[in-house]
């Protein structure tokens, strides 16, 4: 099922890119979700191409009723964006994956990440939902959209924690 979420961060496009790969972010995400864990790695530097993989341990407290006989109290979530150097005005493109561990459903989306000001950024997700399950995939993946674009928005409240964190 086709995912399109616009998201507006609080930083310049430079400053997302520093922010994704530091690890200071991926605890106010775990914090912002309310997850019981999160963990990321970066590989390469935000100066250039560089992927941040991060797993989340999620209670499953606001899932779908649907979803939850497959993933019981808490679910792992292995998130990877890979994103592209900068072009000369910061702008990057990018993949990003989610997957749901233990479960045939995931999420596939290119990235792009655009200046929307001087001190403001767009990230741009295009994506494809999927819940590989005989006979309830589509009710899965209808049922898993608004709680799966509710979670990818947070990071709204995520990128404005880290940005008062950061303006000192």
């Amino acid at each position: 099922m086709k995912l399109r979420e616009t998201l507006n961060l609080p930083l310049p496009v430079r400053a997302v890119a520093t922010m994704y790969a530091d690890e200071d972010y991926t605890a106010i995400r775990r914090e912002t979700l309310g997850a019981n864990s999160a963990d990321s790695t970066v590989d390469g530097d935000p100066s250039g191409a560089f992927t941040v993989r991060t797993e989340l341990t999620m209670p499953t407290d606001r899932v779908p009723d649907i979803v939850r006989p497959f993933v019981g109290s808490s679910v792992t979530i292995r998130e990877e964006q890979a994103w592209s150097a900068p072009a000369p005005d910061g702008s990057r493109t990018g993949t990003m994956s989610l997957d749901v561990a233990g479960t045939p459903a995931g999420l596939t989306a290119s990235v792009r990440l655009v200046p929307s000001g001087s001190l403001t950024s767009t990230v741009e997700i295009d994506g494809e939902l999927v819940a590989k399950i005989p006979l309830l995939g589509s009710r899965i993946e209808k049922a898993a959209v608004p709680y799966v674009s509710t979670v990818l928005r947070r990071e709204e409240k995520s990128a404005a924690t880290y940005q008062a964190k950061h303006s000192d």
